[in-house]
Parts: structure tokens; sequence; C-alpha cells
């Protein structure tokens, strides 16, 4: 006797890429926006809607690369789909809806790399959506992955007041960080904001990513590319570009070492003093030597500001947000930076996305998670800094293929590695 057959709890439909726009972009995943589609638009795509009902529970935008001379496609669904991930019935139906999906429109497989949380501050879950994924048929992926895994998260109270969120957050920094960012405002770093279709301000930070990328040792696109990307996104992406101040931090450093010095001469005073006493000696001159060390370091920072009056962008940020998150999306810092003592931070962006939508404020991907002790990943001074902000270091679940034709995939991902070399050209 055969048995029922069980009626799904959700539908699936095709629709327009615009149609999935709505719940993409409440959810704050632009990956999955026509935007992205504008912006990446070597791809063909497909979109798709999931209902509860009439209630919209799931959009996904499917980018599809054609395999030359074929009728074949592989399919890439970049940080999607938009969903609730907890709901393990809506994934298996989806899921089940691409696979039929796939085998109709001659998809050789898919990269999927979902836009959830797996394990927060190396915390292992009690259930682990990895295995949940890959008992549906998904392959996990660790080679050349196309997204980073990791991120580092501040939560947001998008129901509290601005100014006490501001407050509650600036409490969560560390000390040192507090005071870099306040020794920034000191020094004069004056802050410009452009909207994403700014070509001149999408210049200036790939002049920066440049000076970054040629000193860290990693690659970059072509200054086409970032126009493109923050032109397609000009709604949702502000540039933020960090000037120098020349004039404002010479006579703020020159106000610090006359300071230094006073405090020299005043140590000298006391030690010189007969009627010091030899263990009172001894505590002032470390104190002595400390003063000494700080007015060299002084004279040297006095140096490289006077010859840098030309006041030179020194940092930039990509800056988006979208429904109820935001994101440090690209950063790039000039080697000026370092050698003033100055630190790049986020504190303006931060400030900027308590507007009563945001939930949280995405810094960015930080270690590579690469190595069996943290200290030696590549990325761990990264990871250390992003820490001074009191929020959450998020590893997501990475990347799984979707495999409808096995022997063709192991022909165009095994053998010619079709999709990742021409992905990064286009």
């Amino acid at each position: 006797m055969c048995s029922k057959k069980v009626p799904l709890l959700y539908k699936f439909k095709e629709v327009c890429i615009k149609e999935a726009d709505t719940f993409a972009k409440e959810n704050g995943i632009f990956f999955q926006t026509s935007n992205w589609s504008d912006f990446r638009s070597c791809f063909k795509t497909a979109s798709f809607l999931g209902y509860n009902g009439d209630k919209v529970v799931l959009s996904c935008v499917l980018f599809l690369l054609p395999v030359y001379l074929t009728p074949y496609k592989i399919g890439y669904i970049t940080r999607g789909f938009v969903c609730d991930y907890s709901d393990k019935t809506l994934i298996s139906e989806f899921t089940d809806f691409l696979k039929d999906y796939m085998k109709r429109k001659h998809i050789i497989y898919l990269i999927f790399d979902p836009h959830c949380q797996r394990r927060v501050d190396f915390n292992d879950p009690e259930n682990d959506i990895n295995e949940f994924f890959k008992s549906l048929g998904y392959i996990e992926n660790n080679i050349l992955c196309l997204q980073p895994k990791t991120n580092y998260l501040l939560k947001l109270n998008k129901d509290e007041q601005c100014s006490t969120e501001e407050k509650r957050l600036w409490k969560g920094f560390s000390q040192r960080l507090q005071n870099d960012i306040q020794i920034s405002y000191d020094r004069g770093v004056s802050l410009e904001k452009y909207r994403g279709d700014n070509k001149k301000a999408v210049e200036i930070f790939y002049n920066l990513l440049v000076e970054t990328t040629a000193k860290k040792g990693f690659g970059h696109r072509d200054l086409e590319y970032y126009q493109k990307f923050a032109s397609s996104l000009a709604d949702y992406v502000t540039i933020y570009l960090y000037k120098y101040n020349s004039e404002r931090d010479i006579l703020y450093t020159e106000n610090i070492l006359k300071d230094v010095e006073e405090q020299i001469n005043r140590f000298n005073e006391e030690i010189a003093n007969p009627e010091t006493t030899d263990k009172k000696r001894e505590r002032l001159y470390p104190k002595l030597k400390e003063a000494e060390k700080q007015k060299k370091a002084t004279i040297k920072r006095l140096e490289i500001a006077k010859n840098h009056t030309d006041d030179p962008y020194i940092s930039a940020f990509f800056y988006i947000k979208m429904g109820n998150k935001a994101y440090n999306f690209y950063g790039a810092n000039s080697v000026f930076l370092r050698d003033l003592k100055l630190t790049a931070n986020y504190w303006d962006l931060i400030k900027d996305s308590l507007d009563g939508k945001v939930e949280t404020f995405n810094m960015g991907g930080t270690l590579k998670l690469t190595t069996d002790d943290i200290k030696k990943d590549p990325m761990y001074e990264l990871y250390q800094y992003k820490c001074q902000y009191g929020g959450e270091f998020v590893e997501m679940p990475g990347e799984f293929f979707l495999i409808s034709r096995p022997k063709l995939f192991d022909l165009f991902h095994n053998k010619l590695h079709y999709f990742r070399r021409l992905i990064f050209r286009l």
C-alpha cells in the first residue's frame, strides 16, 4: 500500500529579481539584491521567493555562469539564501526545490555560502548547522573559498535611544581603543563622506588600497571594479575618507613636546636637589628615562608631520548600510598612518549605524582559521584589534556545493577549475 505524500509547508516560485529585493534588503543581505546583480553583470540570474501562506519567508538570487558552447551553467548563491536558518523544514524544502530546478535548467552544480552563524567566540553549537546542510546533500568545501569564513560583529540595540546606545558601546571599548579614537580627533584627523557614485572618492580610496595591498602582500582589483561596485550600491554605500591636518597636529605635538620637556626638567631638578633622598632618586631615574624616550619619539613624529604639510588622506572605508545590517566592507590605510602613530577606527561608522533599524555592525573578516595555534594565524593582529570593540567573533558555515551532474562537476570544477578561473577575471 502506497504511503501518502506529505504536503509541503512552504511554496516557492521563480520571480523577477526586483520582487526578491524587498525581503533581501529588509534583512540587509546586499549580495542577494538587484544592486549586486548590476555589479556582477557578467552573471545571469534566477530569483526565487518562498512563502508560508501569503507571507514571504525566503528570498534567493541564484547567479548563473554559462559554460561556453554548451547548454550548461554553474550557479552561485552569494551569501544566501535569505531566510531564518533555524527553520530546518524551510531549508530542506527549498533545497529540494533547487535540486529540481537545477535538473530542469541544466545547472551542473551550485556554490552556496549561507549568511548565518555556525560558531560564536569559538563555542561549539549544540547542533552543528554544517552537519544539517550535509544531510541535505550539500558537500562542504574548504579549498579556495570565495568569501571570508569569519566576521567580527558588534550587536546594536535598535530599540534604545541613539545617545544611550552610543554611551553603552563606548564603555565596551578597551581603554586603549578609546584613547586612540580621542587622540585621532585631538590631532585633527577629519572625516569626509561621499556617496558610492562619487568617482573621485573611489579613486582616493583606491590609491590608499594600493598602498595597503603592497604592504600587506595581498592582491586587489582594478579601479573600475571598485567604481562599479560603489555605483551599483550607491544608495547604500558611503565612502568615508579620513584626511590629515598637519597644522593642527603640529600644534598638538609641539604642546606635547613642551609638556614632556618641562617634565624632564622637573625630574632633573629633583634628582639634583641635595634634599632628595637616594630612595626617591631611584624612583625618579626610570621616570626620567621614560620621559626622555617619549621626547625622542615626539620629536620624530613632529619631523614626520612637518614633511606632510600637503595634508594627505590617510584612511578610507566602504561603509554599507541596508535594512537591519551595516558593514565595513572595504578598508584601506596609508603607510603614513602608522608612521604618525595614528590608528584607523570604526567609531564614526558605528555611530552612523545607530538609526533605529540596524541590529549588527559587521567589521568584516578576521581570522583565517588555517593554523592550530590562533596566534600564528596570518590575521591574528587584525583579530586582536577588532576584539577591542567588545563584539563577537563569528564563524560562518563556509562554502558548500550542491551537485546535479557529478561527472560534469568533476570535469569543470576538479579538472578545469572553470568557475574560479573566470570569476576573478570578470
